[in-house]
């Protein structure tokens, strides 16, 4: 009996949709778990990014250690925002810095959403 080549298999056509459909939710779902694994990746980043600018400016101080932890405290949104704005407007850390802060929290949420 000779050996069949792949061109002479015959498979049902509702097996092959079947298989078809499997495959592709399959590779779908691999999919959705790189990106969820990238997103995770990416965030984490920009979180520690943030936390080393902080760690920085306290080294030079330009930043109070309680203020820095107040701002990791906040965490995301505006209230971290309004702390670094207050901050910068009592004169604790430059206009500059502020807004490079303001900067790493905004990567840091856009990573998130």
């Amino acid at each position: 009996m000779p050996m069949e080549t792949l061109a002479q298999i015959s498979i049902p056509q509702d097996d092959a949709i079947a298989a078809i459909a499997i495959a592709v939710g399959g590779l779908i779902a691999v999919v959705a778990i790189a990106g969820g694994i990238l997103r995770a990746i990416f965030a984490t980043r920009a979180r520690e990014l943030t936390k080393r600018e902080l760690a920085a400016y306290v080294a030079e101080g330009s930043i109070q250690p309680d203020d820095a932890v107040r701002i990791l405290a906040v965490g995301e949104g505006s209230d971290a925002k309004e702390l670094i704005a207050k901050r910068a407007a009592d004169g604790w850390i430059s206009a500059k810095k502020a807004d490079q802060l303001i900067q790493a929290l905004e990567k840091q949420n856009a990573v998130k959403a």
